[in-house]
C-alpha cells in the first residue's frame, strides 16, 4: 500500500544485520529513496554497504562483481531498491555471494545442466515499478552480453523473504517504464492462459481479472500519472501475477521465451519486446484456442467475454489499443534499424528449446514457427 515504504525497518531488523543494497544506475539516489533507505535501516542499527550499476537486462558480470563485494563485507541478506533488473540481478547476488561461482553456471542455458541451487543468502525486495513480479517469485533472467543470450534460473531458495510495496515509489518512473511495467504484468498473466486450450476455471478467471485492471491501470495513469489508486492496481496485479497462484495450469512461456533472445540480442525494454511479440504469439494461438483468446480480448478490452465471435477481430484489437497506449513504439526509435529474424529465432531455440528442438506453446513451436512469429511481429519494418 502507499506509504509502506517504513515497513522495511521490520523486515531489515528480522533478517539481518549486515546489508548488501543493491540499486540501478542513480534514479533511486536522485529521487531521495536510497537515500530514506538509509534512514531507515540507520535507525535500525543496521550496517549496509551499496552496490550501485545494476544495468537493464542485468549482466551476470556484474552480478559476479557484486556478490564478490558482498562476501567480502561479511553481507548476511541483499536488500534490492529498484525495478524487475535489480531485483532479479539480488538473487544472483544472492546465490553467488554464497557460492563463491559464476551465476551464469546456475542459469538454464539450451541443453547444458546448469548447477544446482542449495543455498543462496535472504533476500528483500522493494519494487520501485510495477511489472516482472520478481518480488515475489522464484527466479530471475541473467544476461549474458559476451554470448548475447538470456537465460533463467529457479529455485525456491530466492524467493525473497519480505517484500516491501509501496505505490508511491513508482511515481517518479518515466511513463514508457510504467506501459512497458504494464505489458509485463498482462503476458506474465496469459503465457500459460493461451498456452493451454483447456478451461481451468480459478486461475482462468484470475487472470481476465488481472489483465482487465491492468488494462484500467495503465488507461488511468495516462490521463493522470498521480492516480495512487491505478498505481496500487498494477503493484496488485504485478505481484498476484507471479505469486504462484497461476500455476495451476500447465503451459507454456513462449512470449517470454522469444523476447528473451530478441532482447539479448538488441538490449531492449523487456516489456517493449513483449508488446512487440503478444499480438503475433496470439496469432500464431489462434487456430488452436480461438475461444480462450476471444475470451480474454473480450473482457480485457471491454469487460465482456462474449464481445468477439472472429478471432482476428480480437487480437487486432489488443494491438491497436498496444498502439494506442504507446507500448509499440517503433524499433527504430530504439536505435534498431532492422531486426534480424533469424538470429532471434536461432538464439531462441539454442536457448530454450527441448530435446526435440522446439520451445513449448500451444503446440511445439519449432525454430520455423519462431521465424513466423517474428516476421508477423516485424512485418511493417
Amino acid at each position: 500500500m502507499a506509504g509502506d515504504f517504513e515497513r522495511v525497518k521490520k523486515a531489515a531488523r528480522e533478517t539481518g544485520k549486515n546489508a548488501l543494497v543493491v540499486i540501478g544506475k542513480g534514479s533511486v539516489k536522485k529521487y531521495g529513496y536510497l537515500e530514506k533507505l538509509q534512514k531507515y535501516l540507520n535507525e535500525e542499527n543496521i550496517k549496509y554497504t551499496v552496490f550501485e550499476g545494476i544495468e537493464p537486462n542485468p549482466r551476470h558480470s556484474t552480478i559476479n562483481k557484486a556478490a564478490k563485494i558482498a562476501r567480502d563485507v561479511n553481507a548476511d541478506m541483499v536488500i534490492a531498491l529498484g525495478g524487475g533488473s535489480v531485483m532479479d540481478a539480488a538473487k544472483g547476488i544472492a546465490i553467488s555471494a554464497k557460492t563463491g561461482d559464476d551465476i551464469w553456471d546456475y542459469c538454464d542455458f539450451g541443453n547444458r545442466k546448469p548447477k544446482k541451487i542449495n543455498e543462496a543468502l535472504p533476500i528483500i525486495c522493494i519494487p520501485t515499478l510495477a511489472a516482472t513480479g520478481s518480488e515475489v517469485d522464484a527466479g530471475a533472467v541473467i544476461t549474458n552480453a559476451e554470448l548475447k543470450r538470456k537465460a533463467v534460473f529457479h529455485n525456491f531458495k530466492v524467493i525473497p523473504r519480505f517484500a516491501v510495496i509501496d505505490p508511491d515509489l513508482t511515481l517518479t518512473v518515466p511513463i514508457n517504464y510504467i506501459i512497458d511495467g504494464a505489458v509485463d504484468i498482462i503476458c506474465h498473466c496469459i503465457e500459460t492462459y493461451v498456452s493451454n486450450n483447456k478451461d481451468i476455471r480459478v486461475p482462468d478467471y484470475i487472470t481476465l481479472g488481472l489483465v482487465r485492471t491492468a488494462k484500467e491501470a495503465i488507461e488511468s495513469l495516462l490521463e493522470n500519472p498521480k492516480d495512487t489508486n491505478a498505481r496500487e492496481d498494477l503493484s496488485w496485479a504485478s505481484s498476484v501475477a507471479m505469486i504462484g497462484i497461476l500455476s495451476g495450469r500447465s503451459g507454456g512461456w513462449p512470449i517470454h521465451e522469444i523476447e528473451h533472445a530478441l532482447s539479448a540480442l538488441y538490449d531492449v525494454s523487456h516489456g517493449l519486446g513483449l508488446a512487440w511479440l503478444m499480438p503475433a504469439c496470439l496469432r500464431f494461438s489462434l487456430k488452436h484456442n480461438k475461444e480462450k483468446i476471444i475470451k480474454l480480448a473480450g473482457f480485457m478490452l471491454h469487460g465482456n467475454l462474449s464481445h468477439y465471435s472472429d478471432g482476428e477481430k480480437a487480437v487486432s484489437d489488443i494491438k491497436t489499443w498496444l498502439k494506442d497506449i504507446g507500448a509499440l513504439r517503433d524499433p527504430k526509435t530504439c536505435g534498431i534499424q532492422k531486426i534480424d529474424i533469424e538470429a532471434v529465432a536461432k538464439a531462441a531455440i539454442e536457448t530454450c528449446a527441448d530435446e526435440e528442438g522446439c520451445i513449448y506453446g500451444i503446440v511445439p513451436m519449432s525454430e520455423k514457427d519462431v521465424i513466423w512469429v517474428l516476421k508477423e511481429a516485424f512485418k511493417d519494418q
